[in-house]
């Protein structure tokens, strides 16, 4: 995928139909889009947690908090209007408590969402109460005619730092968040964007590996975009090719991972190792039942 790939349509066509990558798009969600492709007066709504936030989108500067992939999606389709409400740290529970706030008042025609990651990372994960949360949020969106957007999480086999043995925990922890967020996107009229067909590149990616660099913010929004078949307006890139250096990274792991690792030694720590020994127990008992 090229950073910076153009719409599959010149800017200011009008066609009358869209030809979408995401076959699981609805015929209402699908005259949605082509409503809001011919608008001139869009507006965005940015919600979910750090993904959204725009951490890791300014490189070697810090803050490393930047526009995020939502906000250059905003830049990129010349929206008029663009709020981004999303924080740190944000769980499913979020969306439909703090942040809906903010949508109701705005009334937005388009709602980027990305949420379930630190559900994912907790010890008390509830696909049940995620499932909840989002549809009571969904539905809520709803009332107001917002477009809702899912963004999808990444595959932590192939993402996320650590051991082995906690990706793979990880990995089906986010299969089940996906799972729901495609299925409710089905069932309640939202759009679900798939991320795992993404390239994996270490360039995509803040040092932390959890966030995206200033190139996977550009690389998301671009995939959203050409996912919903929406048209480039503004012809102004904002800037992604953000040098990094050993000496920003090595500066980053003594400071800001220090002071994540001291903060979540807590609350996320403890819950990850539980998680990894309860998944080394789990194996040996079915071990020890098929001899």
């Amino acid at each position: 995928m090229t950073l910076l790939q153009s719409s599959s349509q010149p800017v200011g066509s009008h066609p009358r139909s869209l030809d979408l990558p995401n076959k699981y798009i609805s015929e209402k969600m699908l005259d949605r889009l082509l409503q809001i492709r011919h608008r001139d007066d869009v507006s965005i709504l940015a919600l979910g947690d750090s993904s959204v936030f725009g951490v890791g989108d300014y490189g070697d500067r810090l803050p490393a908090v930047g526009a995020g992939w939502t906000g250059r999606l905003a830049h990129d389709i010349g929206a008029v209007r663009f709020i981004n409400v999303s924080r740190n740290g944000a769980r499913a529970r979020d969306l439909n408590t703090s942040q809906i706030k903010a949508a109701l008042g705005m009334e937005p025609t388009l709602a980027l969402v990305c949420i379930g990651t630190n559900d994912v990372l907790r010890g008390d994960f509830s696909p049940e109460v995620i499932r909840k949360n989002l549809v009571a949020f969904l539905r809520r969106l709803h009332q107001i005619e917002s477009t809702v957007i899912f963004l999808g999480l990444p595959d932590p086999l192939i993402t996320a730092p650590g051991p082995l043995s906690l990706r793979r925990i990880l990995h089906r922890r986010v299969k089940i968040v996906n799972e729901i967020l495609f299925d409710i996107s089905v069932n309640e009229d939202a759009i679900f964007v798939s991320t795992w067909q993404l390239p994996y590149h270490r360039e995509y990616w803040h040092v932390d590996r959890m966030h995206p660099s200033p190139q996977g913010h550009q690389v998301i929004a671009n995939h959203v975009r050409s996912e919903l078949a929406l048209l480039r307006k503004n012809r102004q890139n904002i800037e992604f090719r953000v040098v990094r250096s050993k000496n920003f990274e090595r500066y980053w792991l003594m400071t800001n991972g220090l002071k994540w690792f001291l903060k979540r030694s807590i609350d996320l720590i403890p819950g990850l190792i539980w998680l990894v020994l309860s998944e080394r127990v789990a194996i040996r008992n079915q071990l020890k039942q098929k001899h």
